[in-house]
């Protein structure tokens, strides 16, 4: 596009903002400058919002950016109609002699795209083959940032790369031995040929093979184009600080969230199968006993992925950093404790204050394996409540939401209620709207706002005999599921609906829609759990 950014106009009222003084007289900018910090999210926001019928169908946008891609000239043509079309609706204006049409290759931010598939620019190639030896951290760092940006047509990019990295901590004295101009000189050869990755289909499965060293990580993305499975990118990872203390079974664990999150563009949605040869993580779902870290790393998988983790020796993997080192046999003798001494031993932890505390704490965390009585519990028994605040005011004069969340089901009511609500009034919106539907609860966590602490509420809960919990001050986190609630109900307010006057209206089906979508947290929809069926 032509000067892009200078086909936006600033809002009249915002032109003021923009002001700056010359030695003759003041200006303000009418279209929005260059320069500022949110100037290329606003023109990508704005570009997505013009074509984005045309998103991901024919066109990809990257700022000033068109690329349009078709399966036929005359299916291109009529892309091509469509997109001029949007232009001219919206005046943007094009510079000609920066488009090309009906091209079978083409430049597209630093890569070469055609028919097999992308590879790297040549001019790239090139610069890099002419880059000389850095002499400070300022040339290595310039050097390791342009080849990174090659880095998925290079395999095992992290392991070659090592000794360069390792100099970047030297700031004192930069010093350029043998390994270094090796390593330099390896990452050039490398990418004098490197590989034509092709273009993969979103709708066909993926492979991704793992494997993990005692300095790196590293993947590989494969797909099945018909004549067997080609490479669609390279990934890897050198390991750092407390990475490298991790267990052989941390570090492939690593690998496969590293490449799953490098990869997510390619692998939400898809069918994937991952390889490693670490056999055990088959059974990653089945494991009884994870620690906090890995708790993480598959909740993060199970939610965003549908992934299998068949056995695939090391013999076979493509993915192997290194060789690996000769496993050593070993005996476990196993013996019985009397159970007498198991006595003895429960007894003692039952009257030491630091370990009753201790194992307290560890039994009753998100992350502990055994759980106390008082943690299991039904449907609206436990629940979180806050307030939404700020809102524009609404036909009835509410400017605010009371959010209540049920612990278990993750089910959510939104109640629109004014800021300057008292205890009382809290008190009897809660029971029209939770307490006649779902019945007493038995405890009720909220943050200690001055309505949650007052005097009356305490009374009016203690003769439900329902109990009161209070996050800590200055720390919301503590209740975080409703924070996160919060956050998710104030993007669906922002994003469907135009005027702001209409959100108190659109409530009752913002959260119909938020209940009838899959918690991150259970995998299930709110609304199902509750009522044991499907809303239609």
């Amino acid at each position: 596009m032509s000067t892009g950014y200078h086909q936006i106009r600033v809002a009249v009222e915002d032109c003021h903002r923009t002001t700056f003084r010359t030695r003759y007289e003041s200006y303000e900018y009418l279209v929005m400058p260059f320069g500022l910090t949110n100037t290329p999210s606003t023109f990508q926001m704005t570009m997505n919002d013009i074509f984005r019928e045309l998103l991901d169908r024919c066109v990809i946008i990257y700022l000033d950016n068109i690329l349009i891609y078709s399966r036929s000239r005359e299916q291109h043509l009529r892309d091509l109609d469509a997109v001029f079309t949007l232009l001219h609706k919206n005046r943007l204006i094009t510079k000609g002699s920066k488009c090309d049409f009906l091209k079978q290759e083409f430049e597209f931010l630093g890569h070469v795209v055609s028919t097999e598939g992308v590879k790297i620019d040549p001019k790239k190639i090139k610069t890099i083959q002419e880059w000389k030896p850095p002499t400070n951290i300022k040339e290595l760092q310039s050097f390791l940032g342009f080849v990174n940006y090659v880095r998925r047509f290079i395999p095992n990019m992290a392991g070659l790369s090592a000794p360069l990295t390792g100099r970047l901590k030297d700031h004192d004295c930069f010093w350029w031995g043998e390994k270094q101009q090796v390593a330099f000189d390896h990452l050039k050869i490398t990418l004098t040929s490197p590989p034509i990755l092709p273009i993969s289909d979103p709708d066909h499965p993926y492979e991704v093979i793992t494997d993990a060293s005692d300095i790196a990580i590293g993947a590989v993305l494969l797909y099945d184009f018909g004549d067997g499975l080609q490479p669609v990118a390279y990934e890897s990872w050198k390991l750092q600080g407390a990475e490298k203390n991790y267990t052989v079974y941390d570090k492939e664990m690593l690998a496969i969230v590293h490449a799953f999150k490098t990869w997510r563009c390619y692998l939400t949605g898809a069918d994937v199968t991952v390889r490693t040869d670490h056999k055990s993580l088959q059974y990653l779902r089945a494991q009884p006993n994870l620690n906090p870290r890995q708790i993480r790393w598959l909740d993060f998988l199970e939610s965003n992925f549908h992934y299998t983790i068949p056995y695939k020796r090391g013999a076979n993997n493509i993915a192997d950093a290194q060789t690996q080192p000769t496993a050593h046999t070993a005996t476990m003798l196993v013996a019985q404790t009397s159970p007498l001494l198991t006595g003895l031993f429960t007894h003692g932890y039952k009257i030491d204050p630091f370990f009753r505390s201790a194992i307290h704490q560890q039994h009753t965390t998100a992350t502990g394996h055994y759980f106390n009585k008082r943690d299991t519990f039904c449907i609206w028994q436990h629940i979180t409540i806050d307030y939404v605040t700020g809102l524009p005011v609404g036909p009835s004069g509410n400017d605010a939401i009371l959010v209540v969340v049920d612990r278990l089901t993750k089910m959510t009511h939104f109640i629109a209620c004014q800021q300057t609500i008292t205890a009382k009034q809290t008190a009897q919106l809660f029971i029209a709207n939770v307490i006649r539907l779902h019945g007493l609860l038995t405890a009720i966590i909220s943050d200690r706002d001055p309505k949650f602490t007052s005097n009356f509420w305490r009374h009016l809960w203690d003769q439900f005999g329902t109990k009161l919990q209070f996050s800590s001050a200055y720390h919301p986190q503590t209740d975080g599921q409703t924070e996160r609630v919060n956050q998710s109900m104030e993007q669906l307010i922002r994003t469907t609906c135009t005027d702001q006057q209409t959100w108190e209206k659109s409530l009752p089906l913002l959260e119909f829609a938020y209940n009838n979508a899959p918690s991150t947290t259970t995998y299930q929809f709110p609304f199902f759990l509750n009522y044991g069926q499907d809303p239609v």
